[in-house]
């Protein structure tokens, strides 16, 4: 048996002693003899002194007692770890061209040991290796301490600590090159998150790899700096990059919504059409009350991990109450979506033929577009805070192909708050408005309407606007909605809430708001949140109720 008194058991102290101690480590072997015993016993002293040092204490009192009680050998060991070893001074210094490196710098000035410190000596390898890291993150790849030293004097019980660090010539990154090129060169270069001479960061390798598996072409990816094989402290790159076995992706879907009915959707895509990075997507989409047809071709442009030109052909066919809507369009935009921000122009040609109510017509418009939105939160999917903002401006000229003028704005935003530990305060609105002559001259689907799951909940589909004189909602030139919503988080993934919209779609700017207040209940999931409400729409008599499904992110 063994016992370590003076230091308590719960401390890093007695743990160490305890790992150091060779008797202790053999206390349970059989084949141990009593001249083992003894011989360990002698060992004892320098063992404990061993697991003392580290943590500064170099000058410690040491009683042992060993003794035989019938037939059980017993080691005693009472402690007196002594005055701590102080760090009197500290000498840190870089040689080599890297010794004017800001980074190694603010290390030398943030290392862990401090004068008038107790000496840590697990702080001080930290801090050593947290310098070489630094150094070999920085391109220095042949720094090495020249010197390492901790000056302890016993006497006076104190360290100097010096450390000299020999930072060697500087490298950088030299060629880029591909195994398997899949891509073509010159797009794989526009993908690099760094540039040829620039100083070579192994993370940024890391940083490719990552970039380059988020493009959804390739089936794996390796990337190695060939260190071997630098020449003037040049490091070329090698990227290895496999296809995915299968190109062609299918897509199975189907579900219920408010403005579709019942619904089923079938999509085709094709993840790398060609050398150039070009995307092609198709989608079909059946449903009660709506149906699309829509092919997407997508371009890489400068930055490809965000920017883009997207050409679309589509068709739509839809209807609700009293108006049904065919639409064909054809455009391209310019897409840019960024972490934070993003924004597109596009150009788009749409020809529509259209019954609302008893009138019908057509329109051909050729309408350019300015989209611009940013999201700032801590989590898209799960957020706690955050706020995202868009707004959209959309127009076309008589006699520039379109048969109408008119400018188009939309202006939206959501915020979410979390002000106390399960609370979630969440708060949308939208802003529209159309300057042009007649609501008449604009078709369907560009009128602004209310109501529905994400308006003005309560109340049906685009079933507030504005009124002919038969009483068919033919829509408005402005939209005005807000909503307010409580959730609280009842357990794991489940949540309740209680919600307040408001708004209206009007020809005249009418203050004279529809209202919609009801209770739901949410389920996260990993893409977002499935929510069923009841609302009941109080603007209207008898305050009829009704009941919305809705799944998606929370921004």
């Amino acid at each position: 048996m063994v016992s370590i008194k003076g230091i308590p058991e719960d401390s890093p102290l007695h743990k160490n002693i305890l790992a150091h101690l060779k008797l202790y480590q053999q206390k349970n072997n059989e084949r141990l003899q009593v001249s083992g015993v003894r011989r360990l016993h002698r060992q004892a002293d320098g063992d404990i002194r061993s697991a003392l040092a580290p943590f500064g204490y170099y000058n410690p009192v040491i009683k042992d007692n060993l003794e035989e009680i019938e037939g059980i050998w017993t080691a005693t060991y009472v402690v007196s770890k002594g005055p701590p070893m102080v760090v009197k001074h500290v000498e840190l210094k870089l040689d080599g061209p890297g010794r004017y490196s800001a980074l190694l710098l603010d290390a030398l000035a943030d290392f862990p040991l401090k004068s008038g410190k107790v000496l840590d000596q697990q702080l001080y390898e930290q801090g050593k290796k947290q310098l070489v890291h630094l150094a070999f993150g920085e391109g220095f790849l042949d720094a090495v301490f020249i010197e390492h030293a901790l000056l302890i004097d016993r006497e006076e019980n104190n360290v100097i600590v010096r450390l000299v660090l020999q930072t060697g010539e500087r490298y950088f990154f030299g060629e880029t090159i591909c195994r398997n090129p899949i891509l073509k060169q010159d797009l794989l270069d526009r993908y690099l998150p760094y540039m040829e001479g620039e100083p070579y960061r192994p993370a940024k390798l890391f940083e490719l790899q990552a970039i380059l598996y988020k493009t959804d072409y390739f089936r794996r990816v390796v990337v190695k700096g060939l260190t071997g094989k630098a020449r003037d402290h040049h490091i070329p790159v090698e990227v290895e990059l496999t296809a995915p076995e299968h190109l062609n992706k299918y897509t199975f879907g189907a579900g219920y919504a408010t403005d579709t009915g019942v619904r089923g959707k079938v999509d085709w895509s094709n993840r790398l059409f060609n050398a150039k990075g070009h995307k092609i997507k198709v989608s079909l989409q059946l449903s009660e009350l709506a149906n699309t047809l829509a092919l997407a071709y997508t371009i890489p442009r400068k930055d490809p991990r965000y920017d883009s030109f997207s050409h679309i052909l589509s068709y739509q066919d839809r209807k609700w109450d009293d108006t049904n809507t065919q639409l064909f369009s054809a455009g391209v935009n310019r897409v840019y979506k960024g972490p934070r921000f993003n924004y597109s122009t596009g150009l788009v040609l749409r020809d529509e033929v259209y019954d609302v109510g008893n009138t019908s017509g057509t329109s051909t418009l050729l309408i350019p577009s300015l989209n611009y939105g940013f999201v700032f939160a801590d989590d898209i999917k799960k957020t706690q805070n955050g706020l995202k903002a868009t707004l959209g401006i959309l127009g076309g000229l008589d006699g520039v192909v379109s048969d109408a003028s008119f400018v188009q704005f939309t202006f939206g935003g959501k915020m979410i708050v979390t002000p106390l530990e399960d609370w979630r305060l969440i708060g949308r609105g939208t802003l529209g408005g159309t300057l042009v002559d007649s609501i008449n001259d604009l078709p369907p689907s560009l009128r602004f309407y209310a109501g529905g799951d994400n308006t003005i909940r309560g109340y049906k589909y685009k079933s507030i606007g504005s009124e002919d004189s038969s009483g068919t909602v033919i829509g408005g030139r402005y939209l005005v909605v807000g909503s307010v919503e409580l959730e609280r988080t009842i357990v794991h993934q489940w949540s309740v809430a209680a919600f307040w919209d408001v708004g209206n779609a009007t020809d005249d700017l009418s203050l004279d708001f529809y209202q919609g207040a009801g209770l739901g209940v949410r389920f996260r999931l990993p893409f977002g949140q499935v929510k069923l409400d009841l609302a009941s729409a109080i603007s209207e008599d008898g305050k009829p109720f009704r009941v919305h499904l809705t799944v998606g992110g929370d921004l």
